[in-house]
């Protein structure tokens, strides 16, 4: 799990694949979220529902990592054209949890951390204010 996430990390900065995941998503992967079903998400939105799933339900083995996690969501954010209704569910609970006052004083880098992840919301509503209108 950890390697996957820091194989992610590493590519996440490619401007080539952050620009390739604003393709309409075409797997025949079936998920439970009716967006999936219907035809209408991204690429960029299957990152941001999956990173969202695996701050909700993941294990807390995660936490050392969350700087990480974020890293990815603030790397493809810039070039991130639409995002569905689900994906800006997911960042902004992404929000409520890392704005929380018990992470934030837990440890002095996690203020980086969020710190990243409203450059992530600035890049968003900046760049593609058109095309967000869910955030």
């Amino acid at each position: 799990m950890y390697l996957c996430i820091f194989i992610l990390l590493s590519i996440s900065g490619s401007r080539e694949l952050a620009m390739s995941l604003n393709q309409t998503y075409n797997m025949k992967i079936k998920f439970d979220m009716p967006a999936f079903e219907k035809g209408s998400c991204t690429y960029a939105d299957l990152v941001f529902v999956s990173i969202y799933r695996l701050i909700h339900s993941g294990p807390r083995l995660l936490r050392p990592i969350y700087k990480s996690i974020v890293a990815i969501v603030a790397n493809i954010a810039p070039y991130t054209k639409c995002l569905s209704r689900e994906g800006c569910d997911g960042l902004m609970y992404l929000v409520q949890v890392f704005t929380k006052r018990e992470f934030i004083m837990e440890k002095e880098d996690n203020a980086k951390t969020v710190t990243a992840l409203f450059e992530c919301l600035n890049y968003l509503i900046a760049y593609h204010d058109e095309t967000n209108q869910n955030l």
